[in-house]
């Protein structure tokens, strides 16, 4: 994934990173199936898999970036952490508790102007929401930088 996101950010002008394929990956996947053994412990090493997201962001001319932060807990908190750390323009939060396996989501918007609240209501309806909003920002962003 990371290398087609290489290939194309240069000629974007919004970048949605909707969600990291996985934080980690094991550190040296084996060939074969690991049999099963007497052994009573399998051990395996994670290491992190490239931050997509901050690599885009972090582009001499990056495009207007989106990001998304699915937290158990300290929504706000951890969510526009991430969002600054990341030095992206907008990024999405939301409980993975109350929005995995479920038709529904609420979300939290962090961007330069502060928080918004998106209301629960189905995931769709959610996703409309979101784009609109992203079309706002990037609008204003592209005047500014005009």
């Amino acid at each position: 994934m990371f290398d087609a996101v290489k290939r194309q950010a240069a000629r974007a002008n919004i970048y949605i990173g909707v969600a990291a394929v996985a934080d980690y990956r094991v550190d040296k996947p084996r060939a074969h199936k690991i049999k099963k053994t007497d052994e009573r412990q399998l051990q395996l090493r994670l290491v992190p898999n490239p931050d997509i997201l901050a690599w885009v962001a972090s582009r001499p001319k990056p495009p207007f970036c989106v990001g998304f932060a699915a937290e158990s807990r300290n929504l706000d908190a951890y969510a526009d952490a991430k969002r600054r750390r990341k030095k992206v323009d907008m990024m999405v939060a939301n409980l993975a508790q109350d929005a995995i396996g479920s038709d529904e989501n609420e979300v939290t918007v962090l961007d330069d102007r502060g928080k918004h609240r998106f209301e629960r209501a189905p995931k769709d309806a959610v996703a409309r929401q979101l784009i609109a909003h992203i079309a706002q920002l990037y609008a204003k962003k592209k005047k500014r930088t005009s």
